[in-house]
């Protein structure tokens, strides 16, 4: 009873003291008409991307817009220039055909492209050039090369870009899904009865899928197949890209790439974490090492796009064949030279200058120099090793023989080229671990951290205490209507009259709160985080804290006001603003500024959909039905603000920070206390850091009531 009283009273202290307003928000901006106008005509262009311009407006843009009696408009001349040759000697890579930023000639193409786009000097020759080049160019760099653009030209900051899954539903689909929604489309309800995996749900017709009982793919990845083809997860990855392209360099232009090396290594290790807590709850082993001689685990997507299947991996591949040597030696050699710059100290500039590699924010330039992008200081020499395992790993070499015209390459990318669909493949994850063990080394360099730089002696953790963390499986599903020919009737009124959705299961949790029971002797603002590493491998052992570092997973960070004395920090797991429930379909952006156009309602421009969130679904990992124990650690630190802190910057109202500084939470790096290895005897006496033990539970559905989640 005593117990009882003292936890009642505590709760009433903790409401009376706790109940602070977060420090650090994204802000949020109403939409003027100006914004309305162009978020539609820029929605609209998107929308059956594979098919010719029917809208009546758009068409006039297309017969009436001449560019070249417009390069006053541009700024890049040369860009246009450029542009009238390539097209002059039928060197565009052709419509329907995959598009892949990774092959050269194609990104020739792209960058020239986008540096039309964003010389033009006014939105409207901007929007009169997209709607030009949606006419006449590959729909795939279209896609690509617009959202790339309207995320960094100053008049479309803020722009809503569809989810890639809404535009290209092949990339998100397999063949068979698609094959049977094309009949749907073509013959309507009536072809329903045939296939027993369809029913008609509402307006729509409804197939349902569930990869994993898939009778045509084989490999011990098909019991994860829910969390590999996660359409989230994979738009995640392409959104990444697009605010971050490998060839845009951010010296220039409105939104700086920002450390961008640093968050590559960030986001990739993020991914790795994750996926690797995933592989544990489903019973599979380590992430297999990669070598350089035989990789057991094929792969085949059983994707197809315009009747292109993408390039597959057979079981056993065999890396040691003649027409590999050539791809095997130069990413030994690459991987040879990052290493040898890692272990004396310095990498070398393309003008022969020393750089050190000695000091923690080195982790940026070595970014750039393992990604390989436009800003690493010596691109020739250092390349992409990143791209080169790709290609090498994605079996797409035998396709680099095949010309459009006799002077453009096509290629069958894998779908490890492909942005979009990359996290498919858990060579990919190889791949990237064998990266993660460059930046490992790099660390191995830098001294550990001390004591006193992690402690926070004026606060003190004095009880974690987590709600039951149980996932589940639920059904979502997809629209891939767009991907589907309109007819003659469709044209007319510019409205799909039938619609197709893909039902899927994808994995949820339910929403989880903690509270941390804390002592400050000072009122202060402070930074919280959340971690959530395994607490045994694959094998059953315990994973020591100084091999474990690399496993946790980033849960939430945020900034809070914290009193004097003794309160409770009380989080939901729905708070964190880095990650996002879900992107509003192409469909809801377009009806929502219609509406606010003419009167009805607001568009209110929010952190409700973050282009980098995380899916919030994911944040857990799937457990298991009689618990998975996993380490939940918490810690504390004082508050720094970043160089650019959230709420400044360019233009936040509208880009939240996209590809800024300014969606940095603090001036500490990324992942800190966890970005260098820590060991038991520097934390042993911290009273700012807390690591207690948590159960993951995983309850079949019929357990839990669970709405279905449609995204139209």
């Amino acid at each position: 009873m005593a117990r009882f009283v003292f936890v009642v009273l505590a709760l009433l202290v903790a409401q009376a003291v706790s109940d602070v307003v977060e420090y650090n928000v994204r802000p949020t901006k109403i939409a003027d008409k100006t914004f309305l106008q162009r978020q539609m005509e820029l929605s609209s262009l998107f929308y059956h991307v594979n098919e010719p311009i029917y809208d009546p407006a758009l068409k006039t843009v297309v017969e009436t817009f001449d560019i070249e009696k417009n390069v006053e408009q541009f700024k890049n001349v040369t860009a246009l220039k450029m542009f009238l040759k390539l097209k002059e000697y039928n060197m565009l890579l052709p419509k329907s055909v995959p598009f892949n930023i990774l092959e050269q000639t194609q990104k020739f193409e792209t960058v020239t492209l986008f540096n039309l786009l964003y010389s033009a000097k006014d939105y409207s020759t901007f929007f009169k050039t997209a709607v030009y080049l949606r006419e006449r160019i590959n729909e795939g760099l279209f896609v690509y090369v617009l959202s790339v653009a309207i995320m960094h030209y100053p008049e479309t900051q803020g722009i809503l870009i569809p989810p890639i899954y809404d535009i290209f539903p092949s990339y998100f689909h397999n063949g068979k899904i698609m094959s049977i929604a094309q009949r749907i489309n073509t013959h309507g309800k009536n072809y329903v009865s045939y296939y027993p995996q369809t029913y008609v749900w509402d307006e729509n017709v409804v197939i349902r899928w569930n990869s994993t009982v898939w009778p045509y793919v084989e490999g011990d990845h098909i019991p994860m197949a829910y969390y590999l083809n996660d359409y989230a997860l994979n738009a995640l990855y392409y959104n990444n890209y697009i605010t971050f392209p490998y060839w845009l360099t951010g010296t220039a232009k409105p939104l700086m790439k920002y450390k961008r090396g640093e968050f590559f290594w960030y986001s990739l290790k993020t991914l790795v974490t994750r996926y690797y807590m995933e592989r544990l709850s489903n019973g599979l082993g380590e992430i297999p090492e990669l070598g350089l001689d035989v990789v057991q685990g094929g792969y085949s997507s059983g994707l197809v796009y315009e009747g292109v299947p993408l390039a597959s991996r057979p079981n056993h591949f065999n890396m040691d064949q003649p027409k590999f040597i050539s791809y095997v030696e130069r990413i030994t050699e690459l991987e040879s030279r990052i290493r040898d710059a890692i272990e004396v100290g310095y990498l070398i500039s393309a003008s022969g200058e020393k750089i050190n590699l000695r000091t923690p924010e080195a982790i940026d330039v070595l970014g750039k120099v393992i990604e390989g992008n436009v800003e690493s200081p010596n691109l020739n020499y250092y390349g992409s090793i990143f791209s080169a395992w790709k290609q090498l790993l994605g079996n797409s070499i035998e396709s680099h023989k095949m010309y459009w015209n006799g002077q453009v390459p096509l290629t069958v990318p894998s779908t490890l080229e492909i942005y979009q669909t990359a996290l498919r493949d858990p060579a990919f994850y190889m791949i990237s671990k064998r990266i993660l063990k460059l930046f490992t080394l790099w660390q191995s360099y830098l001294p550990h951290y001390k004591p006193e730089e992690l402690s926070y002696p004026a606060v003190t953790i004095q009880k974690v205490e987590v709600d039951k963390l149980v996932t589940y499986f639920e059904n979502t599903y997809l629209n891939v209507t767009n991907a589907m020919p309109m007819n003659e009737n469709e044209i007319k009124t510019g409205a799909d009259h039938v619609s197709v959705l893909v039902q899927r299961p994808q994995l949820n949790h339910k929403v989880f709160k903690v509270r941390v029971n804390v002592k400050s002797d000072v009122a202060k603002t402070v930074t919280v985080k959340f971690f959530l590493a395994p607490k045994y491998d694959s094998q059953g052992f315990e994973i020591p804290l100084h091999l474990n570092t690399e496993n946790f997973f980033d849960l939430d960070t945020f900034t809070y006001e914290l009193p004097q004395g003794e309160s409770v920090i009380k989080r939901d797991s729905t708070d964190n603003m880095y990650m996002v429930d879900k992107w509003m379909s192409g469909f809801e952006v377009y009806n929502k500024a219609f509406k606010a156009l003419n009167g009805d309602g607001q568009f209110v421009i929010e952190n409700e959909n973050y282009f980098h969130g995380f899916p919030r679904r994911l944040q857990l990992p799937k457990g298991r039905i009689g618990g998975m124990p996993f380490h939940f650690l918490v810690y504390i630190q004082e508050y720094h603000e970043p160089k650019a802190p959230v709420g400044k910057g360019v233009n936040p109202e509208g880009t939240f920070g996209y590809g800024t500084g300014a969606n940095r939470m603090t001036a500490y790096p990324l992942g800190f206390p966890l970005d260098r290895p820590l060991y038991d005897w520097q934390i042993k006496s911290l009273t700012n850091l807390f690591i207690q033990e948590v159960q993951i539970f995983h309850k079949p559905v019929p357990e839990i009531f669970v709405p279905n989640t449609v995204y139209a």
